[in-house]
């Protein structure tokens, strides 16, 4: 099973692999639905970091994170762009 948003689960794995492969993939797009039904939707970066989760290679918990880090820099960087526009 594949989505639009994350690559195909790869073939060589255990039936244990396939199921947690399955259970991330869905837990990653439910998390993306949510964060669409709150007008935000997922860009590149995100998309990538939750490939990261879907594939194993870290924790629901790290991709999370690392959204959250980089939203606040964007976020940053707007503010300092409005502020600047203000100023001038």
């Amino acid at each position: 099973m594949s989505t639009p948003n994350f690559k195909p689960m790869p073939q060589n794995l255990s039936d244990d692999e396939r199921r947690d492969w399955l259970r991330r993939q869905r837990t990653a797009e439910n998390t993306l639905a949510i964060q669409a039904l709150g007008g935000t939707e997922p860009n590149q970066e995100t998309l990538s970091q939750f490939q990261r989760y879907v594939s194993g290679e870290i924790t629901l918990a790290q991709a999370i994170a690392q959204v959250r880090e980089q939203m606040a820099q964007e976020h940053a960087a707007f503010r300092q762009y409005l502020n600047r526009g203000s100023i001038i």
